[in-house]
């Protein structure tokens, strides 16, 4: 009787201990490990799509195209498109207003810093225009005088000379309304055409869209050197 006692005691014992095993692996918060046919592991139910775990890919530093508008030198109103590939910055910018009111840039540059939305760069340029300011003033692009409107003699100089005034006081004294044609031809008012071709060397920044240039150069030409090159504009990318 007391072996039979015991042997239910055992039976009950296991049964208990069978149960309390299955409710702890019930409850355990492990997650359950599957193997993939690609031989695998993954942890539960893993969301294969792995796109949804990627967040938008960061502009390009480089390796892409710029094209905007800018204003300053060359053309005063610039149309601009260059390309940044690698290390290099290739560049072109410019415009034409009328027939003496253009201008035209080339840049080469060495892009030494940059990151997905700031490139700073060096640039050597070539460049040309021409420029017809209206009653511009004597010295300030570094011209000693400007010629006037006529090639009559006497009325060449738009700043007369004294043997200019001893011209034009006999050509009133024979025909004054020759003389007023004459004036009228050579007027301070009169339109001077000034040119310059240069090189030089600038530091170009670009940020997200913000577009600035300056620097120097040399060149030849009626304005004084050094010149000072500058543009400011806002350039479109394909980044």
């Amino acid at each position: 009787m007391k072996k039979l006692k015991f042997l239910v005691l055992v039976i009950v014992l296991l049964f208990l201990n069978v149960s309390i095993l299955a409710q702890t692996q019930k409850q355990d918060p492990s997650p359950e490990w599957t193997e993939d046919p690609d031989q695998k592991t993954r942890i539960g139910k893993e969301d294969s799509n792995e796109d949804m775990l990627e967040g938008k890919p960061l502009p390009k530093s480089t390796n892409f195209l710029v094209y905007g508008a800018s204003i300053g030198s060359p053309g005063s109103i610039n149309f601009n498109l260059g390309y940044y590939y690698k290390d290099v910055v290739l560049r072109v910018s410019g415009g034409k207003w009328n027939p003496h009111w253009w201008g035209g840039q080339v840049d080469i540059g060495y892009s030494f810093w940059k990151t997905p939305v700031i490139a700073h760069s060096i640039s050597i340029v070539f460049g040309r225009f021409e420029v017809d300011p209206f009653e511009s003033e004597i010295g300030r692009g570094g011209q000693n005088s400007y010629p006037s409107g006529s090639s009559f003699p006497g009325y060449t100089h738009r700043d007369s000379t004294y043997e200019d005034l001893i011209l034009r006081s006999y050509v009133t004294e024979q025909s004054p309304d020759l003389a007023l044609y004459l004036e009228y031809e050579s007027r301070d008012r009169q339109k001077v055409h000034l040119s310059q071709q240069y090189v030089g060397l600038t530091y170009d920044f670009l940020l997200g869209n913000f577009f600035l240039q300056v620097g120097g150069g040399i060149g030849k030409g009626d304005y004084k050197n050094p010149q000072l090159l500058i543009q400011i504009g806002y350039l479109f990318d394909t980044r």
